[in-house]
């Protein structure tokens, strides 16, 4: 019996190993492969003699440099097995059990330990955490960020996130139940105010048709609407600025676009007195639509709450049509993206969901910023300063979280493993390799052979002179 213990995996590996080593070992000792080697070395060193005196040693050494190179493409590949066909080989050849001892002499033993204290030194040089307890926090620290990063794609993808939604799922934007909803909810709330109001404007501007959702005259006005996609265009279908916008296009009878331009709407004929709205040539300022809103107001103050309900009752409509209500406040900042995005039926629902699903990402992320600083702080000496003990608290998280984001060693391991396709094989695969210690040291000597990024380093820097300042 060793010195050391080993879990099934290992003592695979012990025996594919000692099967490797044992093969090479037969392979150099063997008489005739030896004869075969030397003849062939002879037959090289000849035929690069014969090809010198033919005046082609930059030949020679072209070719020689050439297939030292490690991008050189094998011309004939070796027939590769698969793990399990090289274990059961190695089974089959050693029935009993294989440890390190059989196959390395004490000294290489003593070698690879040589060279994890160094990876840890360096490591523990690099980060500037030398204390035992600080580096076994900062490995819990990072399973933690990792099991975090990688648990995102899985909730997110549970819930659509960044998807589009389907116009099946939808309503027509002239349902009957759409249009009975909001007229039921527009006398609900005039019965309920004329109860202790009398009759006026407000009423008017509750049952109208609001400004903005008007497209006739447009082209003549040598605006481009785009028809069905009109909401787009118009502020006052924007689900945050259209509180604004789109209130006071209801109160003085004018449509807001989205470069906020602002023309004045007619709802009659001029001549005719027939019932036509349309878009007119008249351009408002802003500041005179918003001092006509002020005014009408104070006429009645039922006006600007009948115009907020009318609002209100408009977006919620048509927010659940098949061409839903835009992402808010894009239009104005990006209008290509704006229009890309709502053409792919992407629009504000789906963007809700979506800053939610942000949100609670960011969330859960102080919260497990607050687990590491608790387990953290439970190893705190009474007699230890709370602010030196905090910033190396600190330097805890920002070094778990860097590593974990970008080290290409974890994402191999954990990405691109079949039985992390779902949630419980991936927790399962994440505490098995934390608790390898060669992993670990991988994952050290990663982070201690890469380069820092400049941001990274700068933040461990001012940690450093925060800790030498107190």
């Amino acid at each position: 019996m060793g010195q050391f213990q080993y879990s099934k995996e290992e003592l695979d590996i012990n025996k594919v190993l000692k099967m490797n080593l044992d093969a090479s070992s037969d392979l150099l000792n063997d008489p005739i492969m030896k004869a075969i080697r030397n003849q062939s070395d002879e037959n090289i060193t000849s035929s690069q003699k014969l090809l010198c005196s033919l005046n082609k040693k930059k030949e020679v050494d072209d070719l020689s440099k050439k297939i030292k190179e490690k991008t050189r493409k094998l011309e004939h590949s070796p027939k590769l097995e698969s793990w399990e066909e090289i274990v059961e080989q190695a089974h089959s050849k050693y029935t009993d059990v294989v440890e390190i001892e059989d196959f390395m002499t004490p000294d290489e033993i003593q070698s690879v330990f040589d060279e994890l204290d160094e990876i840890n030194e360096k490591f523990s040089k690099k980060t500037s955490i030398g204390n035992k307890t600080d580096l076994a926090v900062l490995t819990v620290a990072i399973v933690l960020q990792v099991t975090k990063t990688l648990l995102f794609p899985y909730i997110a993808n549970k819930f659509e996130y960044g998807k589009s939604f389907d116009p099946k799922d939808r309503l027509d934007h002239n349902d009957k139940s759409i249009k009975k909803a909001h007229r039921e909810a527009n006398d609900k709330y005039r019965d309920k105010k004329l109860k202790k109001n009398d009759a006026g404007k407000w009423i008017e501007i509750l049952y109208q048709t609001v400004p903005y959702d008007i497209t006739k005259g447009s082209a003549k006005q040598g605006i481009h609407m785009e028809g069905r996609y009109h909401r787009l265009h118009t502020l006052g279908h924007d689900p945050i600025l259209g509180w604004i916008f789109g209130t006071a296009n209801i109160l003085t009878d004018c449509i807001t676009f989205d470069n906020l331009q602002t023309n004045r709407i007619i709802r009659h004929d001029p001549k005719t007195h027939a019932k036509n709205m349309k878009i007119t040539h008249e351009i408002v300022p802003l500041s005179k639509m918003f001092q006509e809103s002020y005014d009408i107001t104070m006429e009645n103050k039922l006006n600007l709450a009948a115009a907020i309900f009318a609002q209100s009752q408009h977006l919620k409509s048509d927010k659940n049509t098949k061409l839903g209500l835009p992402v808010p406040v894009l239009e104005i900042f990006n209008k290509e993206l704006a229009s890309k995005l709502y053409r792919e039926n992407y629009d504000a629902l789906c963007f809700s969901r979506d800053v939610k699903i942000v949100g609670t990402s960011a969330a859960v992320s102080r919260f497990f910023d607050m687990i590491i600083a608790f387990v953290h702080g439970l190893y705190k000496k009474p007699d230890e300063d709370v602010d030196l003990y905090k910033v190396r608290t600190r330097k805890i998280l920002l070094i778990s979280n860097s590593i974990a984001s970008t080290s290409a060693i974890i994402n191999a391991a954990i990405t691109k493993n079949p039985k992390s396709l779902d949630i419980g094989g991936l927790l399962n695969t994440v505490s098995h390799l934390f608790l390898d210690i060669r992993f670990i040291t991988k994952i050290k000597q990663e982070f201690v052979e890469n380069e820092i990024s400049e941001r990274l380093q700068k933040e461990l820097d001012e940690i450093d002179q925060l800790y030498d300042s107190m």
